[in-house]
């Protein structure tokens, strides 16, 4: 959705289209015009009769060149062209006046804190794909061409934390530096794999793997999504469906034919042996990796595959061994489609996707609908397409294929008008032709056979997938990869402050006579009681706020419901205004294509701004709660540690709440509504308009509920991890007073026998200093 619409359907709460000619905006860009079109674009259609009758209105129109509006239709085109205007001279610079002024306007009362939030979640930098401005770019170029992989800065830092380990003796460092020791190892890279059926992801997967792990083999015509992960042994476990999601599937079979077969086969053939594998709780099996096609093989004569969730394969293959799991879905075409749910929600948490295509069937529409809904709404940030059996055709129908593929997204594109996105999807996907057939005679010792058809390994496109795999996961550029590595790093240096306070402490004790010793213990007994009822009044704070977190979730669901609930009436709306136009100019009824688009986009778009004001709201809470711990003991040296000097929310949820919220499938509510637009007629708008309202209603019962418990779900994950941060700062000082007692109490009961070596004991420690400024440095320069 482009930010025009986005901004009046998120601020005004309309869809608006421009039906009068308006002149351009042609006045000079500087800081005074974008403050005029923040205060334009801040009147609502609550308040606008307030703004136009003014002569200070009338004077601001004239000072950018344009015709005061009369009403509010001219408003709203002025708004319109004030949006494009923006949008033509977005930078750094003038993003910071609107800013600016948004909050000016908020704070002398002309827009309220809500418009203020949607205005500022509307022209986010990141929204407006506007990034920091570097400097000293020459270095910054230097650097890049000199970036470590992740698995290159991986092991310097285990060999880091393996080297700290020998100068810290503080127990309670010792166990965090033994903490980011296990968040390095334990870190997980998933590639999800996707492709409708027959596309050939078994084949491929097996000769990625080495071995014929899947497929054939071992899992003929894999009807399930299967999750593999490394295990030193080969074992498998298969999940069935629990009683919640078998009775979805039961409904969605009352309105889809393909569903109905699927659950009129299972019901005759398990009868009341279902009851045994479908129950409250997803019930599961840890069966023999060589029986398990007798679970999902869609060939299998018990047809256990109807009852199969999905499946965990654990394998001792080298390719899994770096923390990567494998997520291979079952084709999208399945009939079930509460797979696609099941899918879509791994693929949404997949570091990267590879999407098979197999060269004879081309871009399917499924695929190209697929590719779209990963990049744009699943939040897949690197997308692989696979041709498959490249072997059967040439170069030439190789290139046509790709071009095709290209051409086909552009025009679904423009169905659901987000043509413009067609740069940043192509940027996105890269295309890499494969024989996996050939590739998996090579790899299973085979070779001779796939040279004799006149392939070597490297002419069947394995090599070249692995070697993508590997940059995108472990290179230079692995954007999880940067992200771990930074958080170990921080972690590391935090480690190394606190040693390096305690080493300081106790080479200032060593300078003090017993007597002082002494007095210094008196006088630290003496703050101990007063820092404890300190530390006891933080404690007490925090967890004041945690609980009021908690029940801004709480009231955050209501709005959710809500906002839903508007969202019901704006896709009936959209479906309802096009059947009346249609009518109207063609005296026909709309296509069921076009039906299904308006359906879907209007729901993916709608939730996306929903979640977008939730976030808000969500961060905003965070964000007064951090800024009031940090002014309350700031004159204690509280802080969380951010580079703002007042503490910054979305330092923390930046990226949380943008997937998983997309993974319903929608084909039962559009097949009730296209069904429902085909059998429309002119004179009877208004009942097709109650017919709709009333699928609508129904179906997003679910909707509603998926999201609401995701949302929930993921925001009390984010409370818990942000108060573990407020919480870190006290628990610093609890163990640094607790160390300081202890190192002052040894070094009183030790005074005598350190007093021969007082000197000596001094140099080791300045040198155990000096050697940890040293690894400081050394992390600061890994990159």
């Amino acid at each position: 959705m482009s930010l025009v619409n986005d901004y009046f359907l998120l601020y005004h709460g309309i869809t608006f289209e421009q039906n009068l000619d308006v002149e351009p905006i042609e006045a000079t860009i500087n800081e005074e015009t974008f403050t005029i079109f923040a205060l334009i674009i801040s009147a609502t259609r609550k308040n606008y009769d307030k703004f136009l009758p003014l002569t200070s209105f009338k004077t601001l129109c004239q000072q950018i060149k344009v015709k005061s509006p009369s009403n509010l239709n001219e408003l709203n085109h002025l708004q319109h062209n004030i949006i494009e205007t923006i949008l033509q001279n977005k930078s750094k610079q003038n993003i910071n006046i609107l800013h600016s002024s948004f909050e000016y306007l908020k704070n002398e009362n002309i827009i309220n804190s809500e418009h203020y939030n949607k205005l500022l979640s509307l022209f986010e930098y990141k929204e407006l794909d506007l990034v920091e401005e570097q400097s000293h770019n020459q270095v910054e170029k230097i650097d890049e061409e000199n970036k470590s992989s992740f698995k290159e800065l991986k092991t310097t830092l285990e060999e880091l934390i393996n080297e700290l380990k020998n100068d810290i003796s503080n127990k309670e460092v010792l166990e965090e530096l033994e903490n980011t020791k296990n968040y390095l190892d334990n870190q997980k890279f998933s590639i999800g794999i996707t492709g409708v059926m027959n596309a050939g992801k078994s084949t491929m997967l097996n000769a990625l793997m080495g071995r014929e792990i899947l497929g054939s083999a071992v899992v003929p015509e894999t009807a399930n999504l299967t999750i593999v992960k490394h295990n030193p042994t080969d074992t498998a476990k298969v999940y069935y469906w629990n009683t919640q999601e078998w009775d979805r599937i039961k409904k969605s079979a009352e309105q889809l034919e393909s569903m109905r077969e699927f659950v009129n086969e299972t019901n005759r053939i398990f009868g009341e042996n279902l009851k045994n594998y479908i129950r409250p709780v997803s019930r599961f099996d840890e069966v023999d990796i060589k029986d398990l096609s007798s679970y999902t093989s869609a060939e299998a004569s018990g047809k256990k595959c109807n009852l199969v969730k999905y499946v965990e394969l654990g394998s001792k293959l080298d390719f899994l061994s770096d923390g990567i799991e494998i997520v291979d879905t079952p084709g999208l075409d399945d009939p079930v489609i509460q797979r696609e749910e099941i899918t879509k929600e791994y693929i949404s948490q997949c570091d990267m996707m590879l999407h098979l295509m197999n060269v004879s069937q081309s871009a399917t529409l499924k695929d190209v609908e697929f590719i779209i809904d990963a990049v744009l709404y699943q939040n897949i940030s690197k997308l692989l397409i696979v041709i498959t059996r490249a072997d059967t055709v040439t170069k030439e129908q190789l290139d046509e294929v790709i071009k095709y593929t290209k051409s086909s997204i552009e025009r679904q594109l423009k169905a659901q008008n987000k043509d413009s996105q067609l740069d940043y999807i192509l940027k996105t996907i890269k295309f890499i032709p494969i024989s996996g057939r050939m590739a998996l005679l090579h790899r299973t010792g085979r070779a001779q056979e796939a040279l004799d058809a006149g392939f070597r390994l490297e002419d069947t496109g394995i090599l070249e997938i692995e070697k993508y795999l590997t940059e995108t996961l472990f290179g230079t550029n692995s954007q999880k990869g940067e992200l771990v590595i930074q958080s170990s790093k921080n972690q590391l240096q935090k480690i190394i402050e606190k040693q390096t306070s305690f080493y300081n402490y106790e080479l200032k004790l060593l300078s003090k006579s017993k007597d002082e010793l002494e007095k210094e213990l008196e006088e630290f007994n003496k703050k101990k009681a007063v820092n404890t009822r300190i530390f006891q009044a933080m404690s007490e704070d925090i967890n004041f706020y945690k609980n009021d977190a908690k029940s801004y979730i709480d009231s955050l669901e209501t709005f959710l419901q809500s906002e839903l609930i508007d969202l019901q009436t704006v896709i009936k709306q959209r479906v309802v205004s096009d059947v009346r136009y249609s009518f109207e100019k063609t005296k026909k009824r709309p296509e069921n294509s076009r039906i299904k688009v308006i359906v879907e986009t209007a729901i993916k778009d709608g939730i996306i701004d929903v979640i977008r004001d939730y976030r808000y709201k969500f961060i905003k809470k965070s964000q007064t709660i951090g800024e009031q711990c940090e002014q309350k003991y700031h004159d204690m040296g509280f802080t969380i540690g951010h580079k703002n000097e007042n503490f910054d929310a979305r330092g923390f949820f930046q990226d949380d709440f943008k997937s998983g919220f997309l993974t319903s499938n929608n084909e039962v509510l559009v097949s009730l509504i296209t069904e429902a637009v085909s059998k429309s007629k002119e004179s009877k708008i208004n009942e097709l308009d109650r017919e709709i309202e009333g699928f609508i209603s129904n179906q997003f019962t679910s909707i509603e509920e998926d999201i609401k418990s995701k949302a929930k779900k993921v925001s009390t994950l984010l409370i818990d991890s942000f108060f573990k941060t407020l919480n870190a700062p006290l628990k610093s000082f609890e163990q640094k007073l607790k160390n300081d007692e202890e190192t002052l109490q040894n070094q009183i009961n030790t005074f005598e026998e350190n007093d021969k070596n007082r000197a000596q004991l001094s140099i080791d420690i300045h040198k155990n200093i000096k050697k940890l400024e040293n690894i400081s440095t050394t992390i600061k320069g890994l990159y």
